[in-house]
This record gives structure tokens, sequence and C-alpha cells, in this order.
């Protein structure tokens, strides 16, 4: 009589746990083009993500061209604030308008590597000194300059070059 095999090569009963031995034998991932379908998706969301993270820091540098008008304008003002950092330092001036009223404006000027380059320094300028900014304005009509040079009462003039 021939023998009938009831156990698998572990010694387990053949039956449902036999069945989910060979599961665990076999392999439940998917496999496409000789690699895991779990690997490609998630290679596929790094480069989703990736992309994705790249083009926001584009995007986030603007051109002055879409920003700033062509024409330059002359302010004359007080230094409010002075902000040596990247991606562009920025001088806030504080402008009389034509009916005596105080307006807030920012320029924009150069990263501080880039100015150093200029001749500018952390200690350019201060709160409290007034200067002349030559530059050009944002569209709009918004309250931010384009900063081509500033003029010093004593006659000195820092700009995007030395």
């Amino acid at each position: 009589m021939p023998r009938r095999f009831t156990e698998d090569m572990s010694g387990m009963p053949l039956g449902r746990r036999a069945y989910g031995t060979l599961r665990k034998i076999i392999p439940s991932e998917r496999h496409v083009g000789g690699v895991k379908l779990k690997a490609k998706i998630l290679v596929l969301a790094t480069l989703i993500g990736g992309s994705w993270t790249f083009s926001s820091s584009l995007s986030a540098h603007h051109s002055a061209r879409q920003v700033y008008e062509d024409k330059s304008i002359t302010l004359k003002g007080v230094v409010t604030g002075y902000e040596w950092a990247n991606p562009h330092a920025i001088i806030s001036i504080t402008v009389k308008d034509d009916n005596g009223s105080a307006e807030q404006w920012h320029a924009e000027i150069l990263p501080p590597p880039e100015m150093l380059r200029a001749g500018w320094t952390k200690e350019s300028i201060k709160p409290g000194d007034q200067v002349t900014l030559i530059g050009r304005p944002g569209k709009n009509a918004q309250h931010i300059l384009w900063l081509e040079y500033l003029v010093m009462p004593d006659g000195r003039k820092l700009g995007r070059r030395p």
C-alpha cells in the first residue's frame, strides 16, 4: 500500500497549517520587472518628493523684473532697520510722502558675501542714519525697492558694485 504523507518536511501536519508554511516560503510581494513593487513605489515617492522640494525652492527666488518696475526712483529717509542676512540684505527706511505722512519702505540689496565684495559691511549703516536710496520700486504700489545704490549724508555711495 502506498504511503500517505501526513506531515510536511518540518514535521507539521498537512492541512491549513502546512499551507501557511508554504505561504511563508513563497514571497507575497509582487514582482515587477525583477524589482519588488514596494521598492519601486518607495523610489517613485522619493523622486516626487525631491522634485517638489527642489522646484519650490526655485520658484521662491524671483527675478527682479517680475517684482520691480523698470524705472528708478529716489527716496530720502531715515534708516529704521538693516538686516544683514541671506538671501538678500534688507534696509528699512521711513520716508515722508508729499502730504507729510510717514511711509515705511524696504530696500532689497544683495546677499552678504556679494555685499562685502561691493564694499558694504554690517556696520555700513545703522538705524537713525539719514540716507538717499536710488532703485526700482515694487510693482502694484508696493513699498519695496530693488536698491541700485545708497548715498550717505557725507556723499559716500554704496551699491551693487565696488
